[in-house]
């Protein structure tokens, strides 16, 4: 077993004698280290030949005493026969002690000692110390230690020849021990135990320093880890202790990576059990070599989702396809498939999905479908007495997929809908048999529409997190690395574990399926068949589990899911139209950009996405004095529409009546906030009710003209205080940047921020002070909202 510790060279590491595992530093080993330290010292060493200067000094500090006694007595004489007496009986008691087991010679001379020491100190009590005095006590202390000194001298040490090395000087223990646990090192005094090596892999546990070092500390080092190993990042491992025990880390070393090359996808990676209802996907080897990273699909009456984290080139839609694909090949899951980006991010998704909603319209479409499906179940979970959801082909588990979900949750009109929905398939979808995976680049708190309770249901499933450059994802996710550090492979990415588990936090490097080239692509969509090996020709391989068998199911999504593909095609034949009409010189292309006169397009409209009016150009001055404020015309009479529902009726004349905050209908009204949502849904799908700014509504057409720029300007600087908020960074360039407004109107924004408390004073760097957290974020804005 290797024991290497800080302080040993790498060759005394590596020689040192077997040692057992350690729980941590014992009293006898604490003892043990200060007794080698002791020894190590000059003095100890010396003891010896210092000895007879001790004697001789406490001799002469033992005659300035007796002296002492002489000045606060006035007797010398009586001073004098009492240090006699008393020094005579030590004497006599300390040659009977060391008499024993010495020769004549040695009790001779230490006879004459300890005559010579009470004759010297009667005399100097009686007549002083001076420097006769002193000098006798030398000369005759020294010429008495001479025999000592013979007998104990100052030993001529040889150096020993240095002893051939067990190990190489290169390997992990020695190299740890010098750069890594060294002092200046990235864990200085840890050091490695308990050596499991071989052909592929070194296996080691790190003793990390109690109460300074954890595995959140290794994990921040893994760069400066593997640089003092003189090994690729991707090639180290470090994970929790099996023990619990928090000062110690599971380290692996990779000689031979399973994942140095890309993994190819070579079918369905599912295990699945009917017998006990676990169903897991597995979504490509571990950096170890141990087993594949799993992802939970079933467990005994639950389905699970989860969140994907990765940034651009991260292979996350790989992943994604791979992960569903091999979902779909069970037979017992049906995938549905949200993408705001208009089906761009995978289209093979797009195009093999169950249900494809292209854009926030058509993604709010879906998730409301879902929303009642998760009624509905319930009711019938209660109906039948189940207590949980078993997959069944007749009634398969929904796996729904929103990509790019920060685009959707963090949407300004339908954000707060789609989080709430979210949010309440993530606690109860799981046990009625839908599950909600969230893919994102960022992941940070907007990745979860700013809410903490979708955060902690999507990751009570599975949490895979790639290379991203967002610097809030460990934080926000709660990782103990910092995924900003992963090594620049697709697919590289870990596993987190969740919370209460004792599943692996470990790197793994997801199976990659092969892309349609852009010719290819334009073959499948004329309808040829797609290449062999490719995502798509995977997915089509494997279709959904149809949901023909769920009566429930396709009644509870309604007409939305019956005609989901008559609205892509309407989308579809929209947009083509408008690239012809732009070829043909139909219409102008800068004109028709331009925000002021751009129509809602039926591309939009069918969900393709939708593109916001940004007020690049607003002009955030205050009016001039003296000029007067546009006329606000009187609201018209509003007959309350036909066919409500009550609480939609209810909704509606709350609005009527001047109540225009979701919080404030909820106690005019008296419904529950989900309630509300569902009334305002309907009547905005209806078009009897508009969402005049955040947070606020109105009836339609109820809306003074003059209060467009207004709303502007309100939502322009939520967007500026939540962009400060989770970036840190509260200065005019960046807002000038990510906004699209001049360095005047970011400077406006910052202002307005420091009236609202958002910032403080500036600190030494010039910039203002962001006072508002990530999570205090929601008040912020409903702070200024109000």
């Amino acid at each position: 077993m290797v024991h290497t510790k800080p302080g040993l060279t790498a060759v005394e590491a590596m020689t040192a004698p077997p040692a057992p595992a350690p729980m941590g530093r014992t009293v006898e080993q604490i003892r043990a280290d200060v007794e080698a330290r002791r020894r190590d010292r000059m003095r100890y060493r010396l003891r010896r030949q210092t000895a007879p200067h001790k004697v001789l000094v406490a001799m002469w500090s033992a005659a300035w005493l007796a002296r002492a006694a002489v000045w606060l007595t006035g007797d010398a004489e009586a001073v004098a026969a009492a240090t006699a007496g008393t020094a005579g009986l030590a004497a006599v008691i300390v040659a009977m002690v060391l008499r024993r087991g010495r020769t004549r010679r040695v009790r001779t001379w230490l006879y004459t000692c300890l005559a010579a020491a009470v004759t010297w100190l009667t005399v100097a009590a009686g007549n002083g110390v001076d420097w006769t005095m002193t000098a006798a006590l030398a000369g005759i202390g020294y010429g008495l230690a001479l025999p000592w000194w013979r007998e104990h001298r100052i030993p001529n040490v040889t150096p020993a020849t240095a002893p051939t090395p067990a190990f190489d000087l290169d390997s992990v223990p020695a190299l740890w021990a010098a750069n890594v646990a060294s002092r200046g090192g990235p864990l200085p005094e840890s050091y490695l135990t308990d050596p499991e090596i071989s052909a592929t892999k070194e296996r080691y546990n790190v003793q990390l320093r109690a109460g300074r070092q954890s595995i959140a500390t290794a994990m921040s080092a893994l760069t400066l880890i593997a640089s003092g190993l003189h090994v690729a990042q991707e090639d180290i491992v470090l994970e929790r202790h099996d023990s619990g025990d928090a000062s110690r880390v599971a380290l692996t070393v990779v000689r031979k990576s399973p994942i140095k090359i890309s993994q190819p996808y070579r079918g369905p990676q599912l295990a699945y059990d009917p017998a006990t209802g676990i169903g897991t996907v597995f979504l490509g080897p571990y950096a170890d070599g141990e087993g594949l990273a799993p992802w939970k699909l079933f467990s005994h009456n639950s389905i699970w989702g989860g969140v994907v984290v990765g940034g651009i080139g991260s292979g996350k839609s790989r992943l994604l396809e791979a992960l569903l694909c091999s979902m779909r090949a069970s037979g017992l899951v049906t995938t549905f498939y949200g993408d705001p980006q208009g089906g761009t991010s995978s289209d093979a998704l797009a195009s093999n999905a169950t249900w494809a909603a292209r854009g926030n319209e058509q993604i709010m479409a879906m998730l409301r479908g879902l929303d009642r499906l998760v009624y509905w179940r319930g009711i019938e979970n209660s109906a039948k007495g189940r207590s949980g959801f078993t997959p069944r082909p007749t009634r398969p588990g929904v796996v729904a997929v929103i990509d790019e979900c920060h685009m959707i949750l963090g949407d300004e009109v339908h954000g707060d809908e789609a989080t709430a929905i979210c949010e309440r398939i993530g606690r109860v979808g799981r046990k009625l048999g839908i599950a909600l995976v969230l893919a994102s680049q960022e992941g940070d708190l907007p990745t979860f529409g700013g809410s903490n309770a979708l955060r902690n249901a999507v990751r009570r499933g599975n949490t895979v997190v790639l290379r991203t450059t967002n610097t809030q994802t460990a934080s926000v996710l709660k990782l103990d690395f910092d995924p900003t550090l992963l090594p620049d492979l697709p697919g590289y990415g870990y596993t987190v574990a969740a919370i209460g588990t004792t599943e692996r936090t470990a790197p793994f490097r997801s199976y990659y399926l092969d892309e349609l080239t852009d010719d290819e692509l334009e073959d499948v969509h004329a309808g040829a068949n797609p290449r062999e090996g490719t995502s798509h020709w995977w997915l089509a391989r494997h279709p959904d589990a149809p949901l023909d068998g769920d009566p429930v199911a396709l009644r509870a999504l309604g007409t939305p899911y019956a005609e989901r593909n008559v609205a892509v095609e309407a989308a579809r034949a929209e947009l083509s139209g408008q690239l012809d009409d732009l070829i043909a010189g139909r219409i102008d292309a800068v004109e028709f950009a331009n925000p002021k006169t751009t129509p809602v397009d039926a591309g939009q409209a069918a969900g393709y996405g939708k593109v916001v009016a940004f007020p690049g150009a607003l002009n955030l001055q205050a009016p001039a004095a003296g000029t007067p404020a546009a006329a606000v015309p009187a609201p018209a009479t509003v007959a309350e529409p036909a066919g409500l529902t009550p609480a939609a009726r209810d909704v509606f004349q709350a609005i009527k009546a001047g109540t225009t905050r979701k919080g404030d209908i909820v106690t005019a009204t008296g419904l529950s906030d989900s309630g509300v949502i569902k009334a305002l849904s309907e009547l905005m799908a209806r078009g009897d009710v508009v969402k005049a700014r955040h947070g606020h509504y109105a009836l339609a057409g109820d809306q003074p003209a003059t209060d467009a720029a207004d709303i502007a300007v309100d939502e322009l600087l939520r967007q500026a205080v939540a962009l400060v908020v989770t970036t840190g960074i509260p200065t005019p360039a960046m807002l000038a940047r990510r906004l699209n407004v001049t360095t005047e109107q970011a400077t406006w924004l910052l202002d307005r921020m420091t009236e609202t408390d958002v910032l403080g004073p500036a600190g030494p760097d010039g910039t203002p002070t962001v006072l508002v957290t990530a999570d205090q974020l929601d008040k912020a804005l409903a702070d200024i909202d109000a």
